[in-house]
């Protein structure tokens, strides 16, 4: 549960002020100083931030897998394991699931359902809509002695090399959850498990910068549309939210300035807008 606001410690305020202060055009680096908070505040030695969407609804969600919900954006404070990395890939390809039919999924993944999906994936998106922040042996989140029987556990935690977790969620829109997977690593010869005090922490950072979530969704194309920008995209959208002029994009990208206005308009067709100053107020707005 989050705490009471005069139960927050001052720490927190700090936080949320530096969060706040950054502009539009930095929400990466904000993200990067939420994540490193956390790791220093509560002794994790990874923060992941994912994104995910909802793609299937109603019926069609119940028969789903992952309940309807997709990955769609990755963002590890720290490099992943190598042979961690591969595995992770197919949890954020679009082509991994065919049209995201139940169908296709059952098809292509009856051997490995269990093995691919997990208890831990069922847990995190049956709480979508609700802001939750749980640790991984939690009675409330998941049956932990059975699940570390699992092939999925093996796979990745084990494998991962983890040895415990906090998972927090954010609901964003109805249809855009944000995720943030706190790790402990194996390494250390005495790992310690995450105590309720860490995990209501960790909580409590992510769920003060509702406009932080938001603005991560919006940078990465998720707010609007199920497919991510492009990085060629997320390069211009960036600038523009500094006002860097369409023609000095154009010569530090190596871009032609027809090339570059097709671009520009091709984004603010994307957000629904028609200005400059209108894709800007998609940024500050709810701040």
């Amino acid at each position: 549960m989050p705490s009471s606001p005069a139960a927050l410690p001052a720490a927190l305020f700090d936080l949320w002020r530096k969060l706040a202060e950054f502009p539009a055009s930095e929400t990466d680096t904000a993200l990067t100083c939420l994540q490193e908070w956390i790791a220093a505040s509560i002794g994790a030695d990874n923060v992941v931030w994912i994104g995910a969407v909802r793609v299937l609804h109603d019926s069609a969600a119940k028969e789903d897998a992952f309940l309807g919900w997709r990955l769609r954006d990755r963002v590890a404070l720290r490099a992943d394991p190598e042979p961690y990395r591969k595995q992770l890939t197919q949890y954020f390809d679009a082509e991994h699931y065919g049209k995201l039919t139940p169908t296709y999924y059952q098809r292509s993944h009856a051997a490995q359902k269990e093995d691919h999906v997990g208890m831990d994936s069922r847990a995190t998106m049956s709480g979508c809509g609700c802001f939750r922040a749980y640790r991984i042996r939690d009675r409330r989140y998941l049956h932990f002695a059975t699940f570390e029987k699992t092939a999925h556990y093996r796979r990745y935690y084990l494998e991962g090399g983890i040895h415990d977790r906090i998972m927090v969620g954010f609901p964003v829109t109805a249809d855009c959850e944000s995720f943030f997977l706190i790790d402990r690593f194996r390494d250390d010869p005495l790992p310690r498990l995450f105590n309720l005090r860490e995990a209501t922490l960790a909580g409590d950072a992510v769920r003060g910068a509702p406009w932080l979530h938001r603005r991560l969704f919006l940078g990465n194309g998720l707010l609007m549309a199920d497919k991510l920008l492009s990085p060629m995209e997320r390069q211009i959208l960036r600038a523009l939210l500094t006002g860097v002029t369409e023609k000095d994009l154009a010569l530090s990208t190596g871009q032609k300035a027809t090339t570059m206005h097709k671009y520009v308009t091709t984004l603010y067709a994307r957000y629904g807008v028609k200005s400059r100053q209108a894709l800007l107020a998609l940024w500050l707005a709810g701040k």
